[in-house]
């Protein structure tokens, strides 16, 4: 009986080990050219520039990225009011195509 536990629990590591690389397989790369990873640098400095700016986001754990002009942002805030006023505030930024808001609210 251990020995049939063994070899389940055996294959279901292996299967677990090997998934991601399956999956991962056909996947295409993105790639952005250097002045776009340049542009997305500059528009993630311009989004964090108004949240310092800002009268109404004063939230040192948000961190901002930009891939293609879509601004991700991620951390943590305290209330739902502020994870809105966030994405509102990024959303108000020149270039800004798209904001994914992945801040998480402190319960």
């Amino acid at each position: 009986m251990k020995r049939i536990l063994k070899t389940i629990a055996a294959g279901v590591v292996a299967v677990l080990l090997i998934s991601p690389v399956l999956t991962s397989c056909n996947r295409e790369p993105v790639e952005r050219t250097m002045a776009e990873e340049q542009e997305d640098a500059k528009l993630a400095e311009k989004v964090k520039a108004s949240f310092a700016s800002s009268a109404s986001f004063k939230f040192p754990d948000v961190q901002v990225a930009s891939f293609k002009a879509t601004v991700q942002l991620s951390g943590f805030v305290i209330s739902d009011d502020q994870k809105a006023a966030a994405q509102e505030i990024a959303k108000s930024v020149a270039g800004v195509r798209e904001v994914e808001n992945k801040i998480s609210v402190k319960r």
